[in-house]
Formats: structure tokens, C-alpha cells, sequence
């Protein structure tokens, strides 16, 4: 999809521009590449011209370049991201409108029924609540039909498995724990909280008011190893894909 990769390219290069106070995101928006683009080429399955609330945008890119792509998109984070001025001046050349909230509070200050498809992409794991309330809010926003792209790491995933074997955790260390009580940090930005496992995700979503459209499991990045152990790594995701790090349901409103 090359029109896909020429507009990623494109925000990805002005955002990369950007100095918001909340840090450097240059760094992110190249580890995050691959995982952004296998979104927006998914999202072209799901339909076009479609009304679309991103939640976590963060840097912005995937509302930028879905915006670019024809879509009618609201990018939504954390009021001291989604509202700095540089990423407030990044978003609106790039015609996207913004929604700041502390997701704890989950209602939204938007009218019911307003999107066809939420795009919801690494946030779940990093939410220190329950997120029932927050996606029967989704629910909400959505018009019948309606449907939640999630894309999250996989709990049950070969490196989990492995670290518990040898047992270690796999979710954020005491330090960050430590780190996240220092003042002016959020208790929920940069940590894994819970993750989850395919069938945990899919009644989650279930109790919510949703059902399971599709779901499949992926890579986080682009492999650069080595011949051989692109190729044993490849043959043991093709025989257990459920070893693979990352996850996508698409979810339909019910």
C-alpha cells in the first residue's frame, strides 16, 4: 500500500519536527513505525471515509496519516499531551480535531453515536483501572455497528512464558513503580498494568456490549535478525501464532 507508506512518511517527518514539553518523539515514532503502519493498512480493510475517534494518539501520527487518507478523524489523550501547542498546531494542519481526558473518568464530553470505528492501540495495558466502564463509554460514542480496533500485547506470549519460567516478571519493574510517584508523573503513562490473554480480551470486550469481528495475533517490529533465526522464529509463529508478542481484535458494537 504505497499510498499508505507516503502519508505515514509525511506525518511521521512532521511530527518528528515537533518539541512538545512532554519530551522527544522522534525515538517512539521510529520504534512505533512498523506496528503504526500495520494499523492504518488494517484500517483501510475495515472501510473508508469512516468518522474515527483515536484513543492515546500520543505523538498523533495514526490520526495524522488517517486524516491525510480520507477519514473524518478526533484524536484524544491525556489533557498535558493532547493539549501542548505543538501537537495542538500538528493536529489541526493536518485537520484533525482533539479531545482531552483523563480516561479514569471514562464519560466523555461528546454526543453519543458520533464515530463508526475507535481506534484504540497500546493503552489498554497501561490503564490502573477497570476498563469495563471506560469501553461501554466506547460503546456509547459508537453508531450501531459500530466497531473498537485494539491492539495490545499478548499476555501469553513466548517471552512471558519464558521469563516466567525462570521466574521473573513481565510487566514494569519496582523502579518504574517508584518512578511513577514522583511529582508531575502519571500513575499510568509508560507502565504495563495488566495485560491480557485472547480469551480474557474477548470477554472483556464481550461484558462491555461487544462481540469478536476478527482477531489474530502479530509482531511488534519488523524481524532484522539473522537468516536462520528469522526462519525458526518465523516456522514456530506460523505452527503457534499465539506465541507472537502482540494481539488485534476488531470489536463490533452489539
Amino acid at each position: 500500500m504505497a499510498e499508505v507508506s507516503e502519508a505515514l512518511d509525511t506525518a511521521i517527518e512532521e511530527s518528528n519536527s515537533l518539541r512538545p514539553a512532554f519530551g522527544d518523539i522522534g525515538d517512539y515514532n521510529t520504534h512505533m513505525r512498523y506496528r503504526y503502519r500495520r494499523t492504518i493498512e488494517d484500517i483501510a480493510r475495515i472501510g473508508s471515509h469512516l468518522r474515527i475517534l483515536e484513543i492515546g494518539a500520543f505523538t498523533g501520527v495514526v490520526s495524522a496519516t488517517l486524516s491525510t487518507l480520507g477519514h473524518d478523524v478526533t484524536a484524544h489523550d491525556i489533557p498535558f499531551v493532547i493539549e501542548d501547542p505543538e501537537l495542538t498546531q500538528f493536529l489541526s494542519k493536518f485537520g484533525v480535531d482533539r479531545v482531552a481526558l483523563d480516561l479514569a473518568e471514562t464519560d466523555f464530553p461528546i454526543d453519543a453515536s458520533q464515530f463508526d470505528l475507535i481506534v484504540f492501540n497500546e493503552v489498554i495495558e497501561h490503564l490502573n483501572f477497570n476498563a469495563i466502564p471506560l469501553l461501554r463509554e466506547f460503546a456509547r460514542l459508537l453508531r450501531p455497528g459500530g466497531q473498537v480496533y485494539c491492539a495490545t500485547p499478548n499476555l501469553a506470549c513466548l517471552k512471558n512464558r519464558m521469563y516466567m519460567l525462570r521466574g521473573k516478571g513481565y510487566l514494569s519493574p519496582i523502579g518504574a513503580l517508584e518512578m511513577q510517584l514522583l511529582p508531575g508523573r502519571s500513575t499510568s503513562v509508560g507502565l504495563h498494568w495488566r495485560e491480557w490473554t485472547k480469551s480474557e480480551l474477548v470477554d472483556l470486550f464481550g461484558v462491555s456490549g461487544f462481540q469478536v469481528r476478527e482477531h489474530w495475533y502479530r509482531r511488534h517490529v519488523e524481524s532484522t535478525s539473522g537468516a536462520i533465526r528469522r526462519a525458526l522464529v518465523g516456522g514456530l509463529y506460523g505452527i503457534m501464532p499465539a506465541l507472537m508478542p502482540g494481539q488485534v481484535g476488531v470489536f463490533t458494537k452489539v
